[in-house]
């Protein structure tokens, strides 16, 4: 057995935190449910964290696991889905768990990647089990991918476990990559504005400072603006590039502290179409994952405190902690999320639904297809306003330097005349 280490709830809502032996996260939290506690999080005790290693049937992780558990090189998510994917198809098909992973290992291509599979390979062979030898690597197997596997392998379905880690993983790229083409096209216009006016201002204006130079006239206040600003971004270019360094700098900083981000995240969701969308990107990411470790069997307030932990914002985050204490209490699930965390009442009564008969593993899919088509939605809503929002904008930028540039030519003809 290995050793874990644990921080639990009992149903007072309070943490306990302690260690206890057992084969895998499932079989540790059926241990500490008879105990009346509540599983938040268990890991494997490492060697350097306790004298002895964590071992299951006598087996030991491989030496190599501590060095490539410190590395920071991040694993793409579309190489940990395609792995889990392709183990699925090999376990079913028979092939053995270790030749498995050792052509996995092989085929890799990404050198942090076939390091971790190689690892877990020699730990599996020693004898501990997947899910706690997978679970030493947290930046490439998360907390949903372990516990979905543990109950895997409590169930003796690992085949159909992987197949729905998988299919949550792709969920996760799906939707990374509809952010990203929402964030494209304003990325695209700005970056087009910016490089418009850059030219303008540092080679267009320059050119017609050395013709109005030759005339002795007032240059008009716009010009003239327009002038000192194309002087100073061209003599002291390296401090405004030093400022934005030091402005970035600082905001990250800043952001570090849980209360700023606490604020920030806060005001998001009240930004007009903007608020809309991550709201809904929000709770599809939470419902996904709360119904996927639901499914699985793994317990109500575990899945609870995972997805929280997958809503990359702190105020749905903390809500979600709040839900997670009441239903600790006793509570039901849909009476829980009956407060103000975004959750229209049509969606709390299919939950409630859901409870009464049993089904809230289909309730949480279905409901997490409704906020995904809202997320659409959202994204086509927030296009429909910026698109003409920036057209405007850059026809501005780029009509208010032309016409600082053409008012002294104006003038200058009229001189003529």
């Amino acid at each position: 057995m290995a050793l874990f280490r644990f921080k639990a709830i009992d149903a007072a809502g309070k943490t306990v935190a302690g260690e206890s032996s057992a084969e895998n996260v499932d079989e540790l939290t059926r241990i500490l449910e008879k105990q009346g506690l509540f599983l938040m999080e268990g890991k494997p005790v490492l060697r350097d964290e306790a004298g002895t290693a964590p071992a299951a049937a006598g087996g030991k992780p491989s030496s190599g696991a501590l060095v490539v558990a410190k590395r920071s090189d991040k694993v793409p998510l579309k190489a940990v889905a395609l792995f889990t994917g392709q183990l699925a198809i090999m376990v079913r098909s028979a092939l053995p768990l270790m030749e498995a992973l050792e052509l996995l290992a092989a085929q890799e291509m990404d050198p942090t990647f076939k390091a971790v599979i190689r690892d877990v390979s020699r730990n599996v062979r020693a004898g501990l089990a997947m899910s706690a030898s997978m679970s030493l690597y947290p930046f490439v197997f998360d907390e949903v991918y372990i516990s979905l596997l543990s109950a895997g392998e409590a169930s003796g379905k690992m085949p159909e476990m992987l197949d729905r880690i998988a299919a949550h993983l792709q969920f996760r790229i799906n939707l990374t990559e509809k952010v990203r083409s929402a964030l494209l096209y304003p990325s695209i216009v700005i970056a087009t504005s910016i490089a418009v006016v850059a030219f303008l201002v540092l080679f267009i204006l320059p050119t017609f400072m050395e013709v109005f130079s030759q005339f002795d006239m007032a240059l008009p206040l716009p010009t003239r603006a327009l002038i000192l600003g194309s002087e100073l971004a061209r003599r002291w270019w390296f401090l405004h590039i030093a400022l934005i360094v030091m402005v970035w700098s600082y905001v990250r900083r800043w952001l570090v502290d849980p209360l700023h981000t606490r604020v920030v995240h806060s005001a998001q969701l009240d930004i007009p179409y903007l608020g809309p969308l991550i709201r809904n990107i929000v709770m599809t990411r939470i419902l996904r994952t709360l119904g996927a470790l639901v499914e699985a069997g793994v317990p109500i307030i575990r899945s609870l405190h995972l997805a929280s932990d997958s809503a990359g914002n702190l105020v749905f985050r903390d809500k979600l902690s709040q839900v997670k204490e009441s239903v600790a209490q006793g509570k039901g699930l849909a009476a829980s999320l009956g407060g103000d965390l975004y959750v229209p009442a049509t969606v709390i009564g299919m939950i409630a639904t859901g409870e009464k008969t049993g089904t809230i593993p289909e309730v949480l899919r279905k409901v997490a297809d409704f906020y995904e088509a809202e997320t659409d939605s959202a994204i086509r809503n927030l296009f429909s306003v910026i698109e003409p929002i920036f057209v405007v904008v850059l026809g501005v930028l780029v009509g208010g330097i032309a016409i600082s540039i053409l008012l002294p030519i104006f003038q200058l003809s009229e001189g003529f005349q």
